[in-house]
């Protein structure tokens, strides 16, 4: 057979997806409580569903065909307005938004259009696994600022500072964050935007979960002066809408490098998916996206946070976690139970699963400092069965001190 690329020997398959392929297998085994995957589970407003149901039954050429690829105008208008309406920011629909098929390609396009080989992108740690392995796939490599469960997760401007270089091209920053919850304050975002500026690199925003607050919105970057030029937005409605299998996000962004990514994205995927966009409009039709926020996502997605971290508290007294401000997750310091046991956060997990049939994801996997944690989210059980998780760990962990 002949040779594969060197790059797919260098690029780590993602450990999520690794999970997800476990838990599949797990499922059939019996009854998994899953505190493991970030994906909503509450299903999308049920006007939006009625609606791309409908117009497959009466459009279904229209509904499924091919569209351009930066989006639906219609759409790129709505999400302009809905931006303007949020956070007083005016993106052009024509030149500073597109659409993409997922967070997930945003990313990669955004780092396709800014890298050349030997650049360095700054990541948080711990942080979302899937930043590292597209930086190195485009020739980049990766530098990283520490972040810390006694301050809160929160990054720390003179952290940043020693690890910006002459070779520095971005940085990324996800808030709300994921695996931590953590929201970044105000003063490091005008800070961050200082040092871009000082340095000349590319802030790269990663707001997938913008919408999933439950009390402060975080620190909006394009908002601060001079940060509009040299800052590219990441959005989904996978978190806010509940659609991650539409596979539908967006950029904002300069126009050059709106330009610079439409380029990548016709030959990676042509163009978005056309149903979701189509449900997408509806979406913002009639306030239907601010009462199911509102009334539904937010709500539901508190109340059990809030049933978890005093579970956590109950059960496992001896760990170290913060409250999440936004996302879906608790990310849990195990170390003291690790320790005492003998387990790295890897095998921990592997055999609470085994044993206990319940899912949580290793903390390394998120980095260097995520080391003897784990993330757990809060978003997939219910109250009832968030406790029974808990317990189970508990009895996991106590049989073995």
């Amino acid at each position: 057979m002949p040779r594969l690329a060197t790059r797919t020997q260098t690029i780590v398959s993602s450990p999520i997806r690794r999970i997800a392929a476990l838990l599949d297998e797990a499922r059939r085994k019996g009854d998994i409580i899953s505190f493991g995957g970030g994906a909503p589970s509450l299903p999308p407003p049920q006007e939006v569903v009625e609606y791309i149901a409908e117009a497959l039954k009466r459009y279904p050429q229209k509904t499924v065909a091919y569209g351009s690829t930066r989006g639906m105008i219609e759409l790129r208008e709505l999400i302009s307005q809905d931006l303007k309406k949020y956070w007083g920011v005016s993106y052009d629909p024509h030149e500073e938004i597109m659409i993409v098929n997922g967070g997930t390609e945003g990313i990669y396009l955004a780092l396709g259009a800014i890298l050349e080989p030997g650049d360095e992108v700054i990541l948080i740690d711990p942080t979302y696994v899937g930043y590292s392995e597209p930086i190195r796939l485009f020739g980049g490599r990766v530098r990283y600022v520490p972040v810390r469960v006694e301050e809160g997760y929160q990054p720390k401007i003179e952290d940043l500072e020693k690890v910006v270089s002459p070779l520095t091209k971005a940085f990324i920053l996800l808030s709300p964050d994921n695996p931590t919850g953590r929201i970044v304050t105000d003063k490091f975002v005008s800070d961050l935007v200082r040092l871009a500026k000082e340095h000349d690199f590319w802030i790269i925003f990663d707001a997938v979960y913008k919408h999933i607050t439950y009390g402060r919105q975080t620190p909006w970057v394009d908002a601060y002066p001079g940060a509009r030029e040299r800052t590219i937005t990441i959005h989904s409605f996978s978190k806010e809408a509940s659609i991650p299998g539409f596979r539908l996000g967006y950029v904002t962004g300069p126009p050059e490098v709106i330009e610079a990514m439409e380029k990548i994205k016709q030959y990676v995927s042509l163009a978005p998916d056309t149903p979701g966009q189509i449900a997408m409009i509806k979406f913002y039709e009639n306030g239907i996206k601010e009462r199911y926020l509102n009334e539904v996502v937010i709500p539901t997605y508190r109340r059990r946070r809030d049933f978890m971290y005093k579970a956590i508290q109950e059960y496992l007294p001896e760990a170290k976690t913060t409250l999440p401000e936004g996302a879906f997750y608790f990310f849990v310091d195990l170390r003291p139970y690790l320790e005492a046991m003998g387990r790295d956060d890897e095998e921990f997990a592997n055999r609470l699963l085994y044993r206990k049939s319940v899912v949580v994801i290793p903390g390394k996997y998120f980095g260097e400092m995520g080391k003897g944690h784990v993330r757990m989210t809060f978003v997939s059980e219910s109250e009832e069965r968030i406790e029974e998780g808990l317990k189970r760990m508990n009895a996991y962990i106590t049989s073995y001190l």
